[in-house]
């Protein structure tokens, strides 16, 4: 208890009054000291913890301040930048601006004011003189008026204060020396020659302080000898109310103006943005679209190699097409061609006796078999119409008047094919004597399979003959047939059954197969040629009209039905995946990049879609896609050993295998293949524009794009007024102008001057000379010429507006060009480090 009674007294504070401390004893003193010495060590220690909290807190303080700064910085940067764009655009704009106005006052002064020198002593001529005024706004305007060696300063005056608005009698004219104009004098003796025709609209002093001078006055006389006899002889020829009726004009002396052409464009014209092409055209982008343009190039050349598939086609068509003697047939008699096909006699005669020389040949030493292999079956489709219950039944607007000559034979039959006009009964006659054919056929046509499954006096639908015989729909000379219809096939590969095939198409005709009903006539079969290593798909199609006329119209197709199986096919597939890979850098990357372009130039990012190189871009990426997915889905599901069996036919009741469709694949693909080289194409003229003629050349088409949407408003149209006229007037007796489409060729062949006119003259010579005068003077010579005048204004606006050098590309430019934008900051890194290590 003592002792804790004695430290809290040291503890206490020291209270003593130093009046007193002379009073205390040793012992006391002590104490005092130690409390006195205690007290200050803790004052010491509470003043260190008092000076490190507010180090402590001054630096959190500091650090505080400092981050609030940087905030309000980063605010105040953040709210100045718009502005500070703003700012930069807008002297950016009075720059260019001045620019101009600088560029058209040098080219109008040039061109106004200044005369040529000449050596000859003769008396000069002022056409222009600029008036300039100063309204009340401290405003200096400008005007430039037409005079001529008559016009007086009086007139001059009176014009450009009505032009102004203020009265003669308080201004006068001055020159740029402040000397005034007298009124009774010329224009041009105000000046003297080769000086700058310019005047100054000034108000009068009307209470001078003090007389002119000798000099004022001699100043302000005329600047050439007065001529007293000139000067009157031009008061006899001025006629001042013409040139106040020149004057009194409320446009503002626009519709003068307007005659100085090229002052009067430049003054219109406004300054064009600086093009910023250069800046987005890589190196790497024309490394990546040259390669894909080679490899495209080298993959269609391995598909299709020159003149392959022609000379393979033209082996066919040359036997199908030719007339040739026929067996069996009456001495004289002929096997038809097939373009000389027209009639159903003619019909019958072609195959009866020229199919089976083109695909049964016996006494021919060159024929198809001798350079193809035939495979599987020649399939012969008919289509028919149903026969009309009632001969007006499918009359249209004649009803009454086949009523009338129903005793006489009359009768309207269906003009096309469709579900309800097509015929799909049974041919009771024809399947009697087919399945006794079939039966009583002989050991050799049995062992040889001469006639197929498919039993010609049954109706086979579309959708069956597409599952299973591979048909599709074909494009005649009239309107597109599908699949559906009676089909005979006879195996192509049998020899000496030309008589059994004969006597099938006797008994065809008599059972009436083929008939006034019948709209259609197909005959198809498959080849395979060695040399060539492709597959040849023929379709001979013989289109009825319901008046009896007949077109033949053969297609023929060279493919190949598998893609991947040969060493050569297996590297057609790679520069596809290729191909793939570099679509997809295109789609994404250079889309991106473009895109970027558009918005740093204050664009919308989706002009890029819109433009050149954006139909170009997407037209590639989609004509890429199209191609590697058509062709793997339609060329990749069976192998040609599969292919090879079920065209045999091994097992003998399939029957015919039709290519049609698959070969029409394989021709369309590589069309697009040919569409997607015109994209490629203008993407690499689009690379052409660093150099600077190319991008002006390309600038005037993109400007001159623009009109021509203009002139093809007025070329189609009379276009197609030509078109219906020759249409309408040779239309049903020529046939190349039976249809629109065919009489659209015509014309164009017109406009080639490859057209021949002697059929037309022959026919109508009148209207022959009409239509091709009228055509030459119209679409020729005016609105052809129409386009080649907006190609020549373009190119002017071009190069009056952008024909200034472009930048020059400096050794620095050049390399970052070339190198790696990393690449170049890496090596300059290094050596601004060596050279700061060395220095």
């Amino acid at each position: 208890m003592n002792t804790n009674s004695a430290e809290d007294e040291d503890e206490a504070p020291v209270d003593c009054d130093p009046t007193e401390m002379d009073n205390l004893n040793m012992e006391q003193a002590k104490k005092l000291y130690v409390k006195l010495r205690r007290e200050q060590k803790r004052s010491v220690i509470y003043q260190q913890n008092l000076q490190r909290k507010m180090q402590k807190l001054k630096v959190d303080l500091d650090s505080r301040t400092e981050e609030v700064e940087g905030l309000q910085r980063t605010l105040q940067l953040a709210q100045r930048k718009y502005e500070d764009e703003s700012r930069s655009l807008q002297k950016e704009h009075e720059f260019k601006a001045k620019a101009q106005e600088d560029r058209i006052r040098d080219y109008l002064s040039e061109v106004l004011y200044t005369k040529p020198s000449s050596s000859k002593k003769v008396e000069y001529e002022l056409e222009t003189v600029m008036v300039s005024f100063v309204r009340s706004d401290n405003f200096r305007y400008n005007l430039a008026f037409r005079v001529d060696g008559r016009t007086a300063v009086t007139e001059l005056c009176n014009s450009a204060c009505r032009y102004w608005g203020v009265s003669p009698e308080e201004y006068v004219l001055k020159t740029m020396a402040s000397n005034k104009c007298q009124d009774e004098i010329l224009v041009k003796q105000c000046f003297k020659q080769g000086e700058i025709a310019q005047l100054r609209l000034e108000k009068k002093r009307l209470d001078p302080t003090s007389t002119p001078t000798d000099d004022e006055l001699k100043a302000i006389q005329p600047k050439v000898p007065h001529k007293k006899k000139q000067q009157q002889q031009n008061d006899v020829q001025y006629d001042a109310a013409g040139v106040n009726a020149i004057q009194k004009q409320h446009d503002n002396y626009n519709s003068e103006l307007r005659r100085m052409g090229g002052a009067y464009f430049l003054l219109r014209t406004k300054n064009t943005k600086p093009s910023e092409h250069a800046s987005k055209i890589k190196l790497r982008d024309i490394i990546i679209w040259t390669a894909l343009v080679v490899l495209t190039f080298y993959g269609y050349w391995l598909r299709r190699p020159t003149g392959y598939d022609y000379w393979l086609l033209k082996g066919f068509e040359d036997e199908i097409v030719r007339s040739q003697a026929a067996t069996n047939m009456t001495s004289g008699d002929v096997a038809l061609g097939v373009y000389e096909v027209h009639t159903t006699d003619d019909l019958w005669n072609w195959l009866k006796y020229s199919l089976p020389n083109i695909v049964f040949p016996q006494n021919t030493t060159f024929n198809l078999k001798t350079h193809n292999m035939l495979l599987g079956y020649v399939a012969i489709r008919a289509q028919n119409v149903k026969k009309p219950l009632s001969p007006t039944s499918n009359c249209q607007q004649n009803a009454e008047l086949v009523g009338q000559l129903e005793g006489k034979g009359a009768m309207c039959y269906p003009e096309g094919l469709n579900a309800e006009t097509q015929e799909t009964r049974d041919f009771s006659a024809l399947q009697s004597y087919w399945q006794n054919r079939i039966a009583s056929q002989s050991g050799v046509e049995v062992a040889s399979r001469l006639r197929g499954p498919t039993p010609p006096w049954r109706w086979q639908s579309a959708e069956y003959n597409e599952d299973h015989h591979a048909i599709s729909t074909l494009q005649g000379y009239y309107t597109r047939y599908d699949a559906s219809g009676y089909m005979a096939e006879y195996s192509l590969g049998v020899s000496g059954m030309v008589d059994a095939y004969r006597e099938d198409m006797y008994y065809f005709r008599n059972y009436g197969w083929i008939s006034p009903l019948t709209r259609s006539v197909i005959v198809s079969f498959s080849a395979y040629n060695f040399a060539y290593d492709k597959w040849v798909s023929c379709d001979i199609i013989f289109s009825k009209a319901p008046s009896g006329a007949i077109e033949p119209l053969v297609e023929l197709h060279a493919f190949r039905p598998k893609i991947a199986e040969t060493k050569e096919e297996l590297t057609e597939t790679y520069i596809d995946y290729a191909r793939l890979v570099i679509i997809f850098y295109i789609g994404i990357f250079v889309g991106m990049a473009e895109r970027h372009h558009k918005i740093k130039n204050h664009k919308a990012g989706c002009w890029y879609h819109v433009s050149t190189n954006g139909i170009c871009d997407i037209g590639c990426v989609a004509c890429m896609l199209c191609v590697v997915i058509w062709r793997n889905v339609k060329f990749s599901q069976s192998s040609t050993k599969e292919i090879m069996q079920r065209v045999a036919d091994t097992s003998g009741d399939k029957g015919y295998y039709s290519f049609s469709g698959q070969a029409t694949d394989f021709v369309q693909i590589l069309r697009v293949e040919g569409l997607m080289m015109v994209f490629l194409s203008f993407r690499m003229v689009n690379f052409f524009r660093l150099n600077r003629t190319v991008y002006l050349i390309w600038h005037t088409l993109g400007m001159a794009l623009k009109s021509f949407l203009f002139v093809i408003a007025l070329f189609v149209p009379t276009f197609v007024g030509f078109t219906l006229v020759a249409h309408t007037i040779y239309g049903p007796y020529l046939d190349n102008y039976a249809t629109v489409t065919k009489t659209v060729l015509q014309f164009y062949r017109l406009l080639e001057g490859d057209l021949d006119v002697d059929e037309l003259m022959g026919f109508d010579t009148i209207w022959a000379v009409f239509i091709i005068v009228c055509f030459y003077v119209i679409i020729n010579y005016f609105l052809l010429n129409v386009f080649i005048a907006v190609v020549v204004d373009a190119y002017y606006v071009v190069q009056i507006t952008q024909a200034t050098a472009g930048d020059k590309w400096s050794t620095m430019k050049k390399v970052r060009w070339f190198v790696p934008g990393i690449l170049v900051n890496m090596y300059q890194s290094l050596t601004s480090t060596s050279s700061t290590e060395a220095g």
